[in-house]
């Protein structure tokens, strides 16, 4: 990492500084280490380690491109000195989730180390595993390999961390299709093992990882209801006095539409209404509770943040705790609905793979702020991912 790296994760954390503000605290604090390493100082980051200088000795070295020999005279060096807190987190084994849905596969790799959970890395591949689904009702030749060709990507990738302990879990897609089986053989072919979950299971494991994601926050809301838009199904769970009331899984989902629909962009205004009439529907048999918060998660709600801060990349720092209006969820709606899918690629924040998915899960998550009375929803960037994380880490008790 460089320092303009440092920089650019510092201003996504903290939005309330200006990034030029941020580089002159950056560069301040690397002059103040340089002085005081060249006064000799010893240098502690409390757990972390040592930064500290060492006279070494001249050497002849060969120069590998015209194996010409040189000397390097004596010099002094900037060593650094692991502490033991973060030996120890280096040595502690990864673990990892892998959350397996109808549009998107998603990894994440991370540690547990006394109590506290360190999130190494997360990647995500848009497979669309669904597409056709709603209509042949099995995963097509193209999206059956687009699958199989994501899991090889994370099977590398969890080689390269040495993973042994992992939890792949399939969600609607793999309840509904019936040609799963066969993905499922050819996934433990290449090492991955999927393990299919109920509906239940899905919404208990996103709100653990909402949970810890509204802590991390700082919200203490005990009364909210928790949804995560899929590209299959809709999970639903409603907490009040920090108690599960209930949970709904519904089929209803953004590929789903999609499908149903056939929606071809720009989608016309009564074919839109016509959409919304039928998910209006699909949400009639679920309660309405009056709830202090709407908290959402998963891929359709980082791409409904995202197009609302017109983000040029994905950023979760920004994305987590992000609060969306009403108001700006029709709006988005509307222009969208307007774009053909050549324009829709272009607009900001728009991920690539989801423009014509774009439409309906937005719709889904405006229907659901009609439903419940409320006139904003709350982004958790943590869900079903990282819940599936730490029930893998309560399981093996690390």
């Amino acid at each position: 990492m460089k320092k303009r790296d440092l920089v650019e994760r510092l201003s996504y954390k903290y939005s309330e500084f200006e990034k030029e503000d941020l580089e002159y605290i950056v560069n301040s604090f690397f002059e103040v280490l340089k002085e005081s390493l060249k006064k000799g100082d010893r240098i502690e980051f409390r757990d972390f380690g040592v930064l500290f200088l060492k006279k070494t000795k001249g050497i002849i070295f060969k120069n590998p491109r015209n194996s010409q020999n040189y000397y390097v005279k004596e010099k002094l060096r900037v060593l650094f000195r692991l502490g033991k807190e973060f030996k120890e987190r280096l040595n502690s084994p990864c673990i990892a989730s892998l959350d397996l849905g109808t549009q998107t596969f998603r990894l994440c790799v991370g540690k547990e180390y006394e109590g506290k959970v360190y999130y190494l890395i997360k990647d995500r591949v848009n497979v669309r595993l669904g597409e056709g689904l709603g209509i042949n009702g099995k995963i097509s030749k193209e999206a059956f390999k687009r699958g199989i060709e994501g899991l090889k990507k994370f099977k590398k990738i969890l080689e390269g961390f040495e993973v042994e302990k992992y939890r792949a879990v399939g969600t609607a897609i793999f309840r509904k299709a019936s040609n799963i089986d066969d993905f499922l053989k050819e996934a433990e072919k290449i090492g991955i093992k999927i393990e299919v979950i109920s509906p239940e299971e899905e919404a208990n494991l996103s709100l653990t990882g909402i949970k810890a994601g509204l802590e991390r926050l700082g919200i203490g809301s005990n009364n909210f209801v928790c949804i995560d838009v899929g590209g299959g199904s809709t999970e639903v769970v409603c907490i009040k006095n920090g108690n599960k009331v209930w949970v709904k899984s519904l089929d209803l989902g953004a590929v789903v539409l999609k499908d149903i629909f056939g929606l071809r962009y720009p989608v016309h205004s009564k074919v839109l209404e016509s959409v919304k009439n039928y998910v209006r529907e699909c949400l009639k048999d679920l309660p309405k509770e009056e709830v202090e918060e709407l908290v959402i998660t998963g891929g359709s709600a980082s791409l409904l943040g995202s197009l609302d801060l017109k983000l040029t990349k994905y950023i979760p720092e920004r994305l987590h705790g992000h609060r969306i209006t009403k108001e700006r969820i029709d709006k988005l709606l509307k222009k969208l609905s307007n774009y053909d899918l050549a324009r829709l690629s272009k607009v900001k924040g728009m991920e690539s793979g989801r423009e014509d998915i774009a439409v309906p899960g937005i719709l889904i998550y405006s229907c659901l702020c009609d439903h419940f009375d409320k006139d904003s929803l709350v982004l958790s960037e943590e869900g079903i991912l990282e819940g599936t994380l730490l029930s893998l880490i309560k399981e093996y008790n690390f």
